[in-house]
């Protein structure tokens, strides 16, 4: 008890501390041009762009970031029109114009797009809504974080709208770009992805006193010590590359008063910042933020210099939410649904069946087939590993609903689900039989460790094309309340990858690589 009045002494210290490195921050951050952070990669802005906040909608530089993805952007200089193009979605935006088409569908923008000298620079939240990437915005050091992108090594290839012609390079012709923050809402397209969020996004009302808040927060003693009230629950997740620990606190929001060392207040004046961390070599920063509003979630970041180990402890009689670094176990220190047999189930599905053979190969193969063939070498090896325990969708040929699927899941308490599915393009798609590659798609942010290494295995069992991880709102992904992945696992409109995917050779590596995975996201 002595333990947790000093720390709630340092809680009320908070906003006493440093007061001036605030003002030092917002001195530095007024005189820059701003960055672009890609997972993790900082883009390189063209000379003389200044990323701008207009009318509460912050503007970035599209081509910055859609041709880190691989997309293609072309510009139409006497209508002043941008489309940008790929896997057949088709965007459309005007200098000026707050009308924007997707698909042939009419939207509508919170700020028109705006030429700046070379550059057209759009509402970022465009980006999140039309190309699948999570948005943060940090106001202290006007930082824009992206995640969920898709880098290719080369461009993917298309033929040009034959109305337009192919934009030159940034020093020849505007740099195409794209609403303050957006909150953490699943897209609505065939790309995505939600890493953690390293800024705010638009804020929640304040709630009332009895909804979940979060009060403060201090790091000492190598702890992350966080004050809650009304019930405020965290969920806590470790992430590589860089290695990272995220504490959520979905459902909550700031408390008006909050406090923490390094304040800061982001556009749309949610509190955010960095907690002070000097003396403790293994942490380099501790960011905190309002993630999404759709539902209210508070994150705060650990990001530390390698893999590390933590205890998660809550006191409800005093509010106070502990992540403790000094742990020696070598687990995660997340809870892990286990079957009456104390191991871990997982739950696998075989897309498709039944009536519903799923997309039809270049040679008249189904895809149901190839997903129930791979499906079931999967539960085998699981089975005969003897460290799991298995639960199939389906075994057999038969026709299975969306929802079917989560009630087996669900009803099994699986500790993370894994379906699996095979690519496809309409037939009218330019090139389709160019098209290629694997990719992993998932829907709520808890996923997203997993869904980051299953698509590291599932290009070393196919050894095709890395398209990366993405998210979308999908049945399964999205209805599911443990960690859930679909996997992409090739294009059966491809004639390599479909030779590949029917080949038992591929199906017994890609079986194997799937069981990896699942074995690395357990740390088994």
């Amino acid at each position: 008890m002595k333990k947790a009045g000093q720390r709630m002494l340092f809680l009320l210290l908070l906003p006493l501390l440093l007061l001036s490195f605030a003002g030092h921050e917002a001195a530095a951050a007024a005189s820059s041009q701003g960055r672009i952070v890609m997972d993790s990669k900082e883009l390189a802005l063209p000379k003389g762009v200044i990323l701008e906040n207009v009318n509460g909608s912050v503007m970035i530089p599209i081509r910055v970031v859609v041709e880190n993805l691989g997309f293609e952007v072309l510009w139409e200089q006497t209508t002043r029109k941008v489309t940008v193009q790929q896997d057949g979605k088709t965007v459309q935006l005007a200098v000026g114009s707050k009308t924007a088409e997707a698909d042939g569908v009419s939207l509508l923008l919170n700020a028109a797009p705006k030429q700046n000298g070379g550059t057209v620079l759009v509402p970022i939240r465009f980006v999140s809504e039309q190309f699948g990437l999570s948005v943060g915005w940090d106001n202290s050091d006007k930082t824009v974080y992206l995640s969920g992108g898709i880098p290719l090594e080369s461009p993917v290839s298309a033929d040009p709208l034959p109305s337009a012609t192919v934009a030159p390079a940034a020093s020849a012709g505007p740099v195409v770009a794209l609403q303050s923050p957006a909150p953490t809402q699943l897209p609505q397209t065939n790309t995505e992805n939600t890493e953690e969020v390293e800024g705010s996004i638009t804020a929640s009302p304040t709630p009332a006193v009895t909804s979940p808040t979060v009060k403060g927060a201090v790091f000492s003693e190598n702890r992350l010590i966080v004050a809650v009230a009304g019930g405020a629950k965290p969920t806590v997740t470790k992430i590589t590359g860089p290695d990272r620990i995220v504490v959520d606190f979905q459902g909550a929001a700031f408390a008006s008063d909050f406090s923490g060392s390094f304040p800061g207040v982001s556009a749309s004046s949610s509190p955010q910042g960095r907690l002070d961390v000097s003396g403790y070599p293994l942490v380099s920063e501790i960011r905190y933020a309002l993630f999404s509003t759709s539902p209210s979630t508070v994150r705060f970041v650990i990001q530390t210099a390698g893999s590390q180990n933590y205890q998660l402890s809550t006191d409800d009689s005093t509010g106070l939410v502990t992540v403790d670094l000094n742990t020696v176990n070598s687990g995660t220190g997340t809870p892990v649904n286990t079957g009456l047999t104390g191991k871990p189930i997982v739950a696998l599905d075989a897309g498709h069946g039944g009536t519903q053979p799923g997309a039809i190969s270049l040679t008249g193969k189904a895809e149901k087939d190839f997903n129930l063939a791979v499906i079931l070498k999967v539960g085998a090896i699981l089975t005969q590993e003897g460290w799991a325990d298995v639960v199939y969708t389906r075994t057999s040929d038969v026709t299975l609903g969306l929802q079917d699927r989560v009630r087996i899941a669900e009803a099994a308490k699986a500790t993370l689900f894994v379906s699996l599915h095979g690519n496809s393009l309409d037939v009218g798609y330019p090139n389709r039989d160019k098209v290629n590659g694997s990719e992993t798609y998932y829907s709520r942010s808890e996923s997203l460790p997993l869904a980051q290494i299953m698509q590291k295995h599932l290009v070393a069992g196919t050894g095709f094309k890395d398209n990366g991880v993405r998210s979308k709102s999908l049945h399964v992904t999205r209805e599911t309340s443990m960690p859930a992945v679909l996997l992409e696992a090739g294009y059966l409109t491809n004639p390599g990858n479909e030779a590949a995917m029917y080949s038992e050779q591929m199906q017994n590596n890609l079986a194997r690589e799937i069981v990896a995975g699942i074995k690395e996201y357990l740390g088994l």
